[in-house]
């Protein structure tokens, strides 16, 4: 059975009319109809000419609708599992890019010597402690005052903390203002420097790679979150300090070792056999910093101190990948304001200079002097002091390792014989435990032309998809479609009328499947009945009757 939307044939005419009337004024309505018309003409075409496999039979009007349904079905599973393995590509292409492999050829290698800073608990001269307080203080020397500076000269985040309210509330000490605040109040770094150990009355007979060398020549003054310090080969040394033997600071010269050397080693001897010292060996880029723990807390029970090296450099084709992909940024990559090249220590040390200086406004003294960051005066670290949880959170700094790091990690420690004098060493010697042999390359595993081949192959493997099958789809559908309505205008609209006034098609709602009875064609339309307008036949008496019964 077929069911009309229209009840009538007189309807179906009026409405026909009133089509054509709607379509006359539609022509009027501007060039989104005719746009319309163009796009639907446009998808056609796309379906009948494109190299898309299986699409143009989904197109034709000639094939039976199960084979339609065949082909679109086909498409479909093929575009779908296109689509899954192509997601998947995606996601290891932006996660796993890279692969680490072993880099043996160290024969031509320029090893680097690591930095060696070298941290007393009790850095503090007291004789020059003594000296700098007469000097300040020539009449009456202020209570605390010798602890406030020996705290000075060991300030790190954690003593900040704890300590900060024993100084910073007594006026003789940080003045009531500014203008009558002492000298250590407004410049803490110089009073750390004036009253620490010297370099020549604290370290002697100190060897590089088996040569004895000066010590004030090798070992400089540098300022670290944990601290004032001595360090030997780095970067990040003071500049100036009141006992230099030159008048300006010499460029700085990286430390490096060769297979041939005699020996591998630093060695240095301290005056100083009863305090602990903290040892950190680090790369020479790096500072010694709250990311770092100390590799040795030496009480002069060790003498030798042997190390491993694992460096990991990555290529410059990886430049290609962002910084999210390969996890790591190349040293030129990002500009710090306090480095002039970007190492995982510098971001960290950059962000918490950051956080402080918006909390407080300023920096502490242990930090270098940097345009932009104004150190702390002493009565200021009270506020460092209320939000060194939130400067010190690793968790509110953004900073990915170098795409070039090196980690140190300690071998052996050599202890002095107990059966022997003396008891305690004197000196220190840290040396790589064999040469560095193997190092770690990272480059790139799957880059931008990986990932178009593959997407090409998927693509190309289930649809038969290709690059300019990608340009013909925004070709039809964009600059085609628009230059069809400009040029062929008067053919979009007469499509458009035919297709309006094509009488609807009936609605089949019979449940005899199509395969035991086809359907009719739609061009042979049945019998239309109007109920209102058929008379019913006029009565016939049956055979024999000649009269009408009554």
């Amino acid at each position: 059975m077929k069911v009309y939307p229209q009840n009538t044939l007189r309807d179906q005419s009026q409405r026909t009319r009133k089509r054509k009337k709607r379509h006359n004024k539609n022509d009027d309505d501007g060039i989104f109809p005719l746009l319309a018309t163009s796009l639907r003409h446009q998808t056609a075409e796309f379906f009948n000419n494109s190299t898309l496999h299986g699409v143009r039979y989904i197109a034709e009007k000639e094939r039976p609708f199960c084979e339609k349904f065949m082909w679109f079905s086909f498409t479909a599973v093929g575009a779908v599992a296109s689509c899954i393995i192509i997601v998947s590509l995606w996601e290891k292409f932006q996660t796993n890019p890279t692969i680490t492999g072993l880099d043996t050829d160290f024969h031509n290698w320029d090893v680097p010597f690591p930095a060696v800073t070298i941290c007393d608990v009790d850095p503090v001269d007291q004789d020059l402690l003594q000296e700098y307080i007469e000097r300040i203080w020539p009449s009456e020397v202020p209570a605390n005052a010798s602890a406030m500076l020996q705290w000075l000269a060991t300030l790190s985040y954690r003593s900040i903390a704890e300590n900060a309210s024993k100084y910073v509330t007594q006026p003789d000490l940080v003045g009531r203002s500014i203008n009558d605040a002492p000298a250590p109040a407004l410049d803490p770094k110089e009073a750390v420097l004036s009253i620490v150990q010297r370099c020549d009355t604290l370290f002697y007979d100190c060897e590089w790679k088996g040569d004895s060398e000066e010590c004030c020549d090798l070992l400089v003054p540098v300022f670290t979150e944990m601290g004032f310090c001595y360090a030997f080969n780095s970067k990040h040394a003071e500049r100036s300090w009141p006992w230099q033997t030159h008048t300006e600071t010499e460029q700085f010269t990286e430390a490096y070792i060769h297979e041939t050397d005699s020996k591998w080693s630093f060695m240095f001897n301290s005056f100083r056999n009863t305090s602990t010292v903290d040892i950190y060996i680090h790369s020479t880029e790096e500072m010694a910093g709250l990311e770092q723990s100390a590799q040795l807390s030496w009480d002069h029970r060790v003498e030798k101190l042997s190390f491993s090296v694992k460096h990991t450099y990555t290529t410059a084709d990886a430049r290609q990948l962002s910084i999210r992909q390969r996890r790591c940024i190349f040293t030129d990559e990002v500009h710090l304001e306090t480095s002039s090249i970007y190492t995982y220590s510098a971001c960290m040390r950059q962000c918490r200079m950051r956080r402080s200086r918006s909390y407080c406004k300023c920096v502490p003294h242990f930090y270098p002097k940097t345009k932009g960051y104004r150190q702390c005066t002493v009565a200021e670290l009270q506020c460092i002091a209320k939000y060194a949880a939130e400067i010190t959170d690793v968790t509110q700094c953004s900073c990915e390792l170098g795409c070039s790091h090196t980690v140190y990690e300690v071998e052996k420690l050599t202890e002095i014989d107990p059966s022997k004098e003396p008891t305690a060493s004197d000196s220190l010697e840290t040396e790589f435990v064999s040469w560095p042999m193997v190092r770690y390359k990272r480059e790139v595993l799957f880059g931008w032309v990986d990932l178009l081949v593959s997407f090409g192959g998927i693509a190309g493997l289930f649809l038969g998809f290709s690059l300019l099958s990608g340009v013909e789809l925004v070709y039809y559908f964009t600059l085609r479609a628009c230059c069809s309505v400009w040029r062929d205008a008067d053919m979009l609209r007469r499509e458009r009328a035919e297709r309006l006034s094509r009488p609807k098609p009936p609605y089949n709602l019979s449940l005899v499947p199509w395969w035991k009875q086809p359907p009719e064609s739609q061009e042979v339309e049945p019998i239309k009945l109007n109920v209102k307008y058929v008379q019913p036949p006029l009565y016939s008496p049956p055979p024999g009757y000649t009269d009408y019964l009554p």
